[in-house]
């Protein structure tokens, strides 16, 4: 009981820090309240395109996530939008013909019905946004949909090319590169939109900074490491999105991490594979998404 109300008043702080009130008076109180998540399988940087979907950790039957987790929610904005070139869809991999966005994360509790999931996305981006579902792309098991869901504040040593030292009121991001879904391993780097030298997106953008915890943990087998893939030997974990006017300092940063996630989490770096542009890590990005035939909601 004690843990579950934990993370209920988790969920508040989650919910005030980003700006954000809901009443959680119908909350899920079950002890053993589970929810379905999906990951990002594929992006089109150059298209702003994003596929959703199943991996080797969803159970769209029963749920595979406790409510206890902090996750953000999947949210679509059904617009009809046009099939964009290079998305070839089909049953397990449709078009949704909408946006998506992530929300910052909450506990699993807070989605006590598909009306509260629906609200907190319209609070968090307007009018027209709700809660992803499993059969948004006509199919199952996957969609696509336009957006740019895992991008992220990334730290470099040697440019003037972070939140605090810009100088052109722009910084450098991140995507989520490729993702290795039997063993939890994620590949972040740079993209078409990255620019490492001038920095790419305005500082006033709220974006999650990649936080990473190095422990030296040994490299995995089968992944092909070099220069400009390398192994960061640690963790990695999105934080709540935050402007990049928030990022005063590397020291700033890196406290936005530790302050989420524990002590030795900091601001992960352009160089911290040992040579640059991306590098692999221990890591399992998630988020919450809806089913409506199957009792794998945290509502039901």
């Amino acid at each position: 009981m004690r843990r579950r109300w934990q993370a209920i008043l988790a969920c508040v702080l989650a919910l005030v820090v980003s700006g954000t009130t809901q009443a959680i008076g119908g909350a899920n109180t079950a002890d053993d309240c589970v929810g379905m998540t999906w990951t990002v399988r594929d992006n089109h940087w150059n298209a702003d395109t994003v596929l959703v979907g199943n991996d080797v950790t969803t159970n769209g039957y029963q749920g595979d996530t406790s409510c206890d987790v902090p996750l953000p929610v999947l949210c679509l904005k059904p617009s009809g939008l046009a099939l964009p070139p290079g998305v070839v869809p089909d049953f397990y991999n449709g078009w949704s013909g909408g946006e998506a966005k992530l929300t910052p994360a909450v506990s699993g509790y807070a989605l006590y019905s598909r009306a509260a999931a629906d609200g907190f996305c319209a609070s968090q981006f307007g009018v027209g946004y709700r809660m992803g579902e499993h059969h948004d792309g006509n199919g199952g098991w996957g969609w696509w949909a336009k957006g740019d869901l895992l991008r992220t504040w990334v730290a470099i040593d040697d440019q003037a090319a972070n939140p605090w030292n810009t100088g052109t009121g722009r910084a450098m991001t991140w995507s989520m590169i490729t993702k290795d879904w039997s063993r939890d391993l994620v590949r972040f780097g740079n993209d078409v939109k990255t620019d490492s030298y001038a920095g790419d997106t305005p500082v006033t953008d709220r974006l999650p900074v990649l936080c990473l915890r190095k422990d030296g943990r040994a490299a995995p087998s089968g992944i092909p490491f070099d220069f400009y893939n390398g192994w960061a030997a640690g963790e990695v974990k999105l934080s709540t999105p935050v402007r990049g006017t928030a990022l005063t300092s590397r020291a700033a940063a890196d406290a936005v991490c530790a302050s989420q996630f524990g002590a030795g989490y900091r601001m992960g770096e352009h160089h911290d594979g040992n040579g640059g542009w991306s590098w692999w890590a221990a890591g399992n990005v998630r988020f919450w998404v809806a089913i409506n035939n199957q009792p794998a909601n945290p509502w039901d």
